[in-house]
């Protein structure tokens, strides 16, 4: 079955994009580079879906504008967790919602995997945690650089009350993701990609009109170089895409029936959540971070997750 390779090759590509957004937001203002980069990801994505000559069916739209609204969602409540100063705890919290409530979701739609596959996802969701909220030194927490402001060091403690906000802040934003999982997952084949380009569409709007509204300092020529955070996301989005598709195809020859998907929710959407860990991976190869000892027990849980995910 490809959904496992591809679920793994979206959670590469998620993590590079995180890695190169933080990158370029630590010269630039997080919200121009994610506008520049929504417009490469949304352009790159709508041609692949115009050159697969694929209608662009109702279906489509309505999984698409759901996935939109996760996407757009989800993001905003992690900026606001930024702004109160608890990103220690809104960033964890939303990657395992993220993860976890597809899961659940799946379970009750009739989706039964195997017991090593249960083992894994379950080592899978702490595994999220401990890489996402350790931090790393010297700089700022891989995987939430891409919400740092330019030229601003590692964030400081949250204040209780800013924490309990953040838990607020977290859950929020990994429903909104779990939507954009769920949404993508549900997405009836033959389409071909348009339910990803109108979740690209609609959140290139929404940046847009996040950018007019607040009007941050820099120049859009200044944050080019912020297409490829844009392409790698596009690619992320998209082979999580198939990756669904790859799971309910495979589900639908073995039994016939929707419900059963082989791994659309249970298995796809927790191996690509993993994406913080190549997130800290590359900080520590490029940017010669080093990771907390939470982070490299993460690193390795997440690595045993996905063998027994596969080997299940």
């Amino acid at each position: 079955m490809l959904a496992i390779p591809l679920a793994l090759a979206s959670a590469v590509l998620y993590g590079v994009s995180d890695f190169l957004s933080g990158v370029q937001s630590r010269r630039r203002h997080f919200l121009i580079v994610g506008a520049v980069a929504q417009t490469f990801s949304a352009t790159g994505i709508t041609l692949v879906a115009l050159a697969q000559r694929q209608p662009l069916t109702q279906d489509a739209l309505l999984w698409g504008a759901a996935a939109s609204i996760g996407h757009c969602s989800g993001t905003l409540m992690l900026m606001r967790g930024l702004a109160r100063g608890s990103m220690h705890v809104a960033g964890p919290l939303s990657a395992v919602c993220a993860a976890g409530l597809p899961v659940i979701l799946g379970v009750a739609l009739g989706e039964r995997p195997s017991p090593l596959a249960v083992v894994g996802i379950v080592l899978a969701l702490p595994a999220v945690w401990a890489v996402a909220a350790g931090e790393s030194d010297p700089g700022s927490a891989p995987g939430e650089t891409h919400l740092v402001e330019p030229d601003h060091g590692r964030m400081p403690s949250a204040p209780p009350p800013a924490r309990r906000a953040g838990v607020r802040d977290g859950l929020l934003a990994g429903v909104g993701f779990a939507v954009f999982f769920i949404a993508l997952a549900q997405a009836a084949p033959g389409s071909g990609s348009w339910p990803v380009a109108v979740c690209q569409l609609v959140s290139l709007v929404v940046m847009w009109g996040i950018v007019a509204q607040q009007r941050p300092e820099g120049s859009v020529r200044a944050a080019l170089p912020a297409w490829i955070v844009g392409v790698t996301g596009a690619l992320g989005s998209l082979t999580y895409f198939l990756a669904g598709q790859s799971g309910g195809e495979a589900s639908g020859q073995a039994a016939g029936q929707a419900g059963e998907a082989a791994g659309q929710l249970t298995v796809v959407p927790v191996v690509a959540s993993l994406y913080p860990a190549f997130t800290v991976l590359l900080a520590m190869a490029l940017l010669g971070e080093r990771a907390s000892r939470a982070q490299v027990a993460g690193l390795v849980a997440c690595a045993v997750a996905v063998a027994l995910i596969a080997a299940g």
